[in-house]
């Protein structure tokens, strides 16, 4: 079955995101990630950025296929991949129309080695029937809603994953910009509330804010139980070991006001 492709049996999962925006480059800093430690995580593969420079997904794909090739070598450790196609409309790096965006999940479908492949929400509701014959239980599905323009109510988020669950995705994930501490915690509320709901359908949730604001659904993933938490290299600063830096996380930490108040879930709901 798909969902079995990720695997969560030890709880939530780190991914890190590989963007660089050349074959070669995108080739080092997989490996990089990939073999930086012994630990169970998950590496996601933003072809979004090589799209965007127009590279054949012929090439994307014996990429992948080498990188695959010198992990399986080198790391005592299955490594598993998401790959990632985002347009710019939803926070990505790309313009694709739908018709050449279903070619390239077709071909990663089909002759790719990545264990999930993460799609838009909105690509997903142009091309539904055709997604939901091709994702037949040997990749993971996973479909993300982006809304990075304007604050969402509590409603507005109980809608969004409502439709969510109704979708063949196992993994249902949402992206939204967060321009407060109260935007953050109304998310990271929703997702817990949604979680015991998700997994009697074996489905399960990534919840992210987006921001300097939004660091906080990244330090507090353990609240939501949100099942994969995205870290960013590039913002968070890695040390070389491949842990992140403690200094960065208490920064981020000490940037947001109402701390006390979001460990106090009573508080949060009358906040809402």
């Amino acid at each position: 079955m798909a969902k079995e492709r990720l695997s969560f049996k030890n709880g939530s999962r780190i991914c890190y995101s590989v963007k660089e925006n050349n074959l070669t480059d995108f080739y080092n800093k997989a490996i990089e990630f990939a073999t930086m430690s012994e630990d169970d995580y998950l590496i996601e593969l933003r072809l979004d950025y090589l799209i965007n420079k127009k590279i054949d997904i012929k090439d994307i794909v014996k990429c992948i296929s080498n990188i695959k090739k010198y992990i399986n070598n080198e790391c005592e450790i299955d490594r598993q991949f998401i790959a990632t196609i985002r347009n710019f409309s939803n926070g990505g790096n790309c313009l694709i129309d739908n018709k050449n965006y279903y070619d390239i999940v077709e071909v990663l479908y089909e002759k790719s080695i990545v264990d999930a492949i993460d799609i838009d929400y909105d690509f997903y509701e142009n091309k539904s029937n055709s997604i939901k014959k091709l994702f037949s239980g040997k990749k993971t599905l996973i479909i993300t809603y982006s809304c990075r323009d304007r604050v969402l109510t509590k409603d507005e988020y109980d809608e969004v994953l409502k439709t969510l669950i109704k979708t063949p995705a196992y993994i249902l994930k949402i992206v939204t910009k967060a321009f407060s501490t109260d935007d953050t915690e109304r998310l990271m509320v929703v997702a817990k509330y949604f979680d015991n709901i998700l997994k009697k359908q074996n489905k399960c949730l990534v919840a992210i804010s987006t921001g300097k604001i939004g660091i906080l659904s990244r330090v507090w993933y353990e609240y939501s139980n949100t099942m994969i938490i995205y870290l960013d290299a590039y913002e968070l600063d890695m040390v070389p070991e491949g842990m992140i830096n403690k200094k960065v996380y208490d920064k981020c930490r000490n940037l947001i006001t109402k701390l006390d108040e979001f460990k106090n879930l009573s508080i949060i709901k009358d906040s809402l």
